[in-house]
């Protein structure tokens, strides 16, 4: 079975439509065409310009999966030269479309964009739960909250998402400042001064014989090269969960990072206008070198009225 998706100004030809992608009864390639369709709007702001990896998963996601990081790919698709060749970019609704037809469930992207590769504009902070259920993402959700009172002692701001997998991904929108060693060192001594908040449940010990159950504050999503999955992108999982910006007052509501799935529908992204609220990394890096940028934390009570 065929069918044509319209995105913006072209038509995308799906093939195998009906084709199962999330399980016996889950959605199809049709489906999830359609999404990538109808999110572009929210979407494609927030990956214009990074080059874009592809996670296909051509018989579904009961089966094995893997990276394409140099596809083949129509003409019309921008392509970019980086440090590990000719990447794709997706500037219209079509490329979504396309990914999809190519079952790429997610798409993971740069942190850094055209054409400034290699001087990010956003620093990354990956929190994932040890173990499962509640009381697991409750710590995930302290963490978050945690990362964001130390970017806003360093003078960032905040961005939260769900990464539709495990647990949560805090955004900090950069100035392109400073190249992606330096991101990463920051990102780096965020992540030491959240562990050392709670050392009994966080730790940035990268072996995980070091970590004795508590939850890595993952700063590696930082440096040459590196992913991170993209906002609104599937997560190759039952149930198809997106990665979805949230804003930080939804945050304490939610009990799973998979809380929001295909069937997604929003008018607004509360990642708009991230980049207008950049901060400068450079101004950051000096605080942490004179170890400044220290301050109480805000009550508690106060955290869902300080918009970052």
């Amino acid at each position: 079975m065929r069918t044509t998706v319209r995105a913006g100004r072209r038509k995308i030809e799906v093939r195998h439509a009906d084709k199962t992608l999330f399980g016996p009864d889950g959605a199809t390639k049709a489906d999830l065409a359609d999404y990538y369709a109808r999110i572009a709007p929210l979407m494609l702001p927030l990956v214009k310009g990074r080059p874009v990896a592809l996670e296909r998963y051509p018989e579904g996601v009961g089966n094995s999966g893997f990276l394409a990081q140099h596809p083949a790919h129509p003409r019309w698709i921008r392509t970019v030269w980086t440090s590990s060749g000719r990447m794709m970019e997706c500037h219209e609704a079509a490329a979504l479309v396309w990914c999809a037809d190519q079952d790429a469930i997610t798409l993971h992207t740069w942190s850094s964009r055209t054409p400034r590769l290699g001087l990010p504009d956003r620093m990354v902070l990956d929190l994932d739960p040890v173990g499962q259920g509640p009381d697991a993402f409750h710590t995930c959700r302290q963490a978050a909250w945690s990362v964001r009172e130390v970017l806003t002692e360093l003078g960032l701001t905040a961005y939260v998402m769900t990464t539709g997998s495990r647990g949560l991904h805090v955004h900090s929108p950069l100035r392109p400042e400073v190249d992606d060693t330096e991101v990463r060192r920051l990102a780096k001594a965020v992540a030491d001064r959240v562990a050392a908040r709670a050392p009994a449940q966080w730790t940035t010990r990268v072996r995980k014989a070091a970590r004795h159950g508590r939850m890595f504050v993952d700063y590696l999503r930082n440096g040459m090269g590196q992913l991170a999955v993209a906002p609104y992108a599937v997560r190759a999982r039952p149930g198809a969960p997106v990665a979805t910006p949230i804003a930080w007052e939804e945050l304490d509501g939610l009990s799973s990072s998979q809380h929001f799935t295909l069937d997604l529908e929003r008018d607004a992204c509360p990642f708009a206008g991230m980049r207008r609220h950049a901060r400068s990394p450079r101004r950051a890096l000096s605080l942490l070198d004179r170890g400044e940028g220290g301050v109480v934390p805000r009550p508690r009570e106060d955290r869902s009225t300080d918009e970052g």
